[in-house]
């Protein structure tokens, strides 16, 4: 028997070639951040950072010929430099929570864990992303989205590593 929970989990991994402080400082800090996160394609405009337990991220995206996206991020616990746990969510213009902004049925919080493990001057980062407070329909579309979100969070990754190789 498997748990259900292990069924639902997205999990991805990622090895930088740079120092585990210097992948943490991409993470915490708004002027860092804002040259890597999102989608390939994707103009990131931040509306506010405070990396902080309790704090938030809120953040809109835009590609070039869709619609304008809000997320937010509140920070549930912050361990420099191991881990960031975080709950993210669409949100609107105000970062109030909101409906994915496209069809189907996304889980309107996840809960996210990243932990930073460094050796030999890498550093790797592991991802666990998880629905939160979701319908067993949202949990299904979440779980259906597993290659969408692969290749979503490896063009932002490959974002960090060309934003790392710039930095180092």
């Amino acid at each position: 028997m498997h748990n259900t929970l292990d069924t639902e989990t997205f999990t991805i991994s990622r090895t930088f070639d740079a120092p585990r402080a210097l992948v943490w400082k991409a993470h915490a800090d708004v002027d860092r951040l804002k040259q890597w996160w999102g989608p390939k394609g994707c103009k990131l405009d931040v509306m506010a950072l405070e990396f902080s337990p309790s704090g938030h991220f809120h953040y809109s995206m835009k590609y070039s010929n869709g619609p304008l996206m809000w997320g937010r991020f509140i920070y549930r616990e912050i361990v420099a430099p191991d881990r960031i746990v975080w709950i993210n969510s669409f949100s609107d213009a105000n970062g109030g929570i909101a409906r994915a902004p496209f069809p189907g049925s996304w889980p309107m919080e996840m809960l996210n864990t990243i932990s930073f493990t460094e050796h030999d001057g890498q550093t790797t980062l592991n991802l666990r992303s998880v629905p939160f407070g979701a319908s067993p329909e949202e949990r299904t579309f979440f779980v259906a989205a597993f290659d969408p979100l692969r290749q979503g969070f490896g063009g932002t990754y490959d974002q960090l590593a060309d934003y790392l190789a710039k930095s180092a």
